[in-house]
């Protein structure tokens, strides 16, 4: 029996059909992370864990380290006296317990506790993710269309990405409970293509058949502006987190996926159909 938190999120939802797909039973952990009878509850009999939930989207620190450290810490206990077999953590790139940035530190103190738990575990860290209802290039293009006529990249657009479809991050997780030799291991995947942003922007531009003029801009003058128009919203597009991803490269071998699991990740440019819609600007409230 397989455990998956956070099964509604963007990650989730394609990893559960593709375990689906795949004939494996799968519990949907429906608790707060930081619920131990509940935990203890829905953790009786199972062998693998999956742990996707986090605070991300929220864009607080605090709700942040509530959910991503203290609730991996509390899945971690209850996981040990459940006795499960394999815990398996999907991460961020560039994750450090010392990092500047609040996400990659506290994606980092959640992979030294899953390391000293004293569980079989695999760490999955991932680049950037697209796909239908993601949180970046949809943020990217419905940003373009509020502002027109020109379409904003934040640190001059120097920033490198290395986009991975969330697809194939659910196909490298489905394969891992059967990867022995993958356990007590962290892993880094990515896409095959690597961009800077102001490429992407125009990748971005062209799929969502907007005409715009790219805008350079500093990262000081970006980051105030972000958190005065939408640090109010429940779930902002635009987040501190969004915009630490312009201070540091997004990106790992090119062949890690190809490398590690034997095949090749799908072309960001081969996946983009679904921003050419109407409703961009709608679509940034709803994300």
């Amino acid at each position: 029996m397989i455990l998956l938190t956070g099964a509604s999120g963007f990650i989730g939802r394609s990893l559960m059909r593709t375990l689906a797909e795949d004939g494996r039973p799968v519990r949907v952990y429906t608790g707060r992370m930081n619920d131990p009878l509940q935990l203890r509850e829905e953790l009786a009999g199972v062998s693998t864990v999956y742990h996707l939930a986090g605070a991300e989207a929220r864009g607080r620190p605090r709700i942040l380290r509530h959910v991503d450290v203290d609730g991996t810490r509390r899945l971690v206990e209850e996981s040990s006296r459940a006795a499960v077999q394999h815990l398996i953590m999907v991460s961020r790139l560039q994750a450090d317990p010392n990092s500047l940035y609040p996400l990659l530190r506290a994606k980092g103190e959640a992979e030294r506790v899953v390391r000293h738990s004293g569980i079989p575990y695999t760490i999955v860290r991932s680049a950037t993710l697209f796909g239908l209802e993601d949180r970046f290039l949809n943020v990217i293009a419905g940003l373009a269309a509020f502002s027109w006529p020109f379409a904003w990249l934040p640190g001059r657009g120097e920033a490198l990405f290395q986009p991975l479809w969330v697809e194939d991050l659910a196909r490298c997780l489905a394969l891992l409970p059967d990867r022995d030799d993958l356990r007590g291991e962290t892993i880094r995947i990515a896409g095959e293509d690597r961009y800077n942003y102001h490429k992407l922007v125009q990748l971005v531009l062209e799929a969502a058949d907007l005409q715009r003029i790219p805008l350079k801009l500093d990262l000081r003058l970006v980051r105030p502006l972000a958190r005065l128009s939408m640090g109010w919203w429940r779930r902002p597009p635009v987040t501190p987190f969004f915009m630490d991803r312009f201070s540091i490269p997004d990106v790992a071998p090119v062949d890690s996926i190809l490398r590690t699991f034997g095949f090749r990740p799908a072309r960001m440019v081969d996946h983009m159909a679904y921003l050419r819609r109407s409703g961009l600007r709608r679509s940034l409230f709803h994300l």
